[in-house]
């Protein structure tokens, strides 16, 4: 049977730190397996938090920092980055964000895809006519000589994560970095550092499997908590796999996890669960401060 790497993509910061521990925990837990733990880094020694995953049986690998590249500041593309160096001889790259958590168990025989193939999971904000990123998104078409009824017909586009073939990390996260550095450098009045748009990231792995002629297979696997206060969908067979906490909101707020005190104590002694989409956060982190010997 193929085999499928849970690959996430993280810098050495306190912030992220923690997540990556959540995420290894969530996947033993519900899947069996450690992810691999890629950290963007440049000459630092690696956090307590990295030495953790490793002492519970987790794999953390390394690679160069791409936050910071020609002057303009764009941490998305270590995304990229982890694609480009993960070391795995699996048949498939399963690439997801360290702010995911599994909820169920994940169906990789329904992603065993061909080689032409790569996933993306529905997001309801990535519309290629939306004002929000129109013109530009056309004109990196058209610089590229990429037509831009490509994105239309039909619209293929989404979020993490990505099932990729192993015979593609190279090309694809080649392709990837080139064109997110085709889309407009920004440079915001509050921190006058020029930098791209937070987004510009998805648009380019969607021009990227386009350039390399691959079919997109979209897939609904992921909850967001868009609505925290909600409760939690019911974790049948047709349910969500996954939960991404990308948003802030009732009960929890990732960004609150910033500095190192919250990142270190506070994170791991969040009240417990009380049925709603946040409280399914808290509650696997709870069990993870258990799981690390945190508490």
């Amino acid at each position: 049977m193929p085999r499928h790497e849970i690959v996430i993509s993280t810098e050495n910061n306190h912030y992220m730190v923690w997540q990556a521990m959540l995420f290894h925990y969530s996947c033993l837990k519900h899947l069996g397996q450690p992810p691999i733990v890629m950290v963007h880094k440049n000459d630092e020694p690696l956090l307590t938090g990295f030495e953790r995953i490793r002492k519970t049986g987790g794999i953390v690998q390394t690679a160069p920092n791409y936050r910071d590249l020609n002057g303009v500041h764009y941490p998305p593309r270590n995304t990229a980055g982890s694609l480009r160096h993960v070391e795995t001889d699996a048949d498939y790259v399963v690439l997801c964000d360290p702010d995911m958590l599994f909820l169920q168990p994940f169906p990789f025989d329904e992603l065993t895809l061909t080689n032409r193939q790569i996933s993306f999971d529905f997001v309801g904000y990535l519309e290629p006519d939306a004002a929000v990123y129109q013109p530009a998104l056309d004109d990196v078409c058209r610089r590229v000589r990429l037509a831009p009824k490509k994105l239309r017909q039909p619209v293929a586009n989404g979020g993490v994560p990505h099932v990729i073939p192993k015979v593609w990390q190279t090309l694809l996260s080649d392709e990837w970095f080139d064109l997110m550095e085709q889309f407009p450098t920004i440079t915001p009045a509050d921190s006058g550092v020029p930098q791209k748009d937070w987004l510009a990231t998805m648009w380019a792995v969607v021009l990227a499997m386009h350039r390399l002629d691959l079919e997109p297979v979209l897939t609904n696997l992921c909850v967001t908590n868009c609505h925290a206060d909600r409760p939690l969908p019911p974790l049948v067979a047709a349910g969500p796999k996954l939960l991404h906490y990308c948003y802030g909101g009732p009960g929890f707020d990732k960004r609150r996890f910033a500095n190192t005190p919250d990142a270190e104590q506070a994170v791991w002694n969040v009240p417990p669960d009380d049925g709603t989409i946040n409280g399914a956060i808290r509650q696997q982190l709870r069990e993870a401060r258990e799981f690390y010997g945190l508490g």
